[in-house]
């Protein structure tokens, strides 16, 4: 079995190393914030319910070239579709496309969505019902450049919206990144860890939940591998069971700081949620003593901020406060704003969070 799975552009090789640890397999990275892999089909709740990285794990069913839309119904058409979607099963089509093309992504849908009712009546005599809103089998067609790619959804919601945030910060770091961070700190869970600029907690968080083995557990009933009958349902629940089984009890020294006292609260909240020990505490970035083994964070990228000034002068007090006395092992540092840091870091990685253009600094 194949899949396609998706990440944040620019962690592809963190997602590459978690897939191993967690199926054996190998994930090739195949461009921008997407992977390829052959596995088996208990891979499927794995990586859904296990992994901090992805955002969507996808069935591929077809990888093939097109020139046009005709091409694409009939390369779609050849799928033999009644092995993934019941009779009484409701389906529909989520296109996009990449690149310079003659059609447009609603045009990729209606064709795509028109080979997949064409196959299933040659094949069952049945026309499939469509439902846009709530299918039971979600199909991914995406056009890049001339490279056709066709799947099937498992996953439904994208899984760096973990479900754990009763509070939620008006500029929230994404789980998937927060637990990127933690990874290229190689952090060792024995080692204490804090961030000066933890708003909702996310960093810390994310942190915990590796380092005990925490799994999506908010998410676990709302998969769509859930709803596809063709799969070993009974398997992954045994699986499952067993993954939580493993959830590790240990005490960490995780902290966070921010200047807001609003966040602090909300930050608590959501670590309660998950049900995680952690010490929030509310206290100015530029300030507080950093006498710990890592130091993980994402200060504010000024999008927010009043003026350029302002964020300037943030970043000159808190980078003066980072390498005043050096107490810490390394710093990891996310920012959309890179050269306001005059000390040059050891290594630096880009990605794109969205549309925009960040920075990872690693110091030691």
């Amino acid at each position: 079995m194949d899949f396609l799975l998706t990440t944040e552009r620019g962690i592809e090789y963190i997602a590459s190393k978690e897939i191993r640890e967690l199926t054996g397999a190998n994930a090739k990275v195949k461009g921008e914030g997407r992977l390829e892999m052959h596995g088996r089909p208990e891979d499927i709740l794995t990586l859904n319910y296990c992994s901090n990285s992805l955002h969507r794990v996808i069935i591929l069913l077809l990888k093939t070239i097109f020139e046009d839309l005709k091409e694409i119904y009939i390369s779609i058409k050849s799928i033999s579709f009644s092995e993934y979607i019941a009779d009484d099963q409701k389906f529909a089509v989520r296109a996009s496309r990449t690149g310079k093309h003659s059609f447009t992504s609603v045009d990729l849908a209606r064709v795509a969505g028109q080979a997949v009712i064409d196959a299933y009546k040659e094949e069952k005599g049945r026309r499939l019902k469509v439902d846009l809103d709530s299918p039971d089998v979600v199909i991914i067609v995406e056009a890049r450049g001339n490279e056709l790619l066709v799947g099937i959804d498992t996953t439904g919601e994208s899984l760096h919206r973990r479900g754990y945030r009763v509070y939620q910060h008006p500029a929230s770091l994404k789980s998937t990144i927060a637990y990127s961070l933690v990874r290229i700190a190689e952090w060792d869970t024995k080692e204490s860890l804090f961030d000066p600029f933890c708003g909702s907690g996310t960093i810390c968080i994310e942190a915990a939940r590796y380092a005990c083995k925490i799994p999506n557990l908010f998410r676990k009933n709302t998969f769509l591998f859930w709803g596809l009958r063709f799969l070993p349902h009974e398997d992954y629940k045994h699986i499952a069971s067993k993954v939580e089984e493993e959830i590790r009890k240990q005490e960490l020294s995780i902290s966070g700081c921010d200047i807001s006292p609003k966040h602090i609260e909300g930050a608590k909240k959501n670590a309660e949620r998950i049900g995680v020990d952690l010490d929030f505490f509310t206290c100015d970035a530029t300030k507080v003593k950093l006498s710990y083994d890592n130091i993980i964070t994402n200060p504010p990228f000024g999008l927010r901020i009043g003026s350029k000034r302002k964020i300037i002068r943030l970043y000159n007090k808190f980078e003066q406060n980072l390498f005043r006395d050096k107490l810490w092992k390394r710093a990891v540092v996310l920012t959309a704003r890179p050269e306001l840091f005059d000390v040059e870091p050891k290594k630096k990685f880009n990605i794109l969070y969205g549309n925009l253009s960040a920075s990872i600094l690693v110091f030691e």
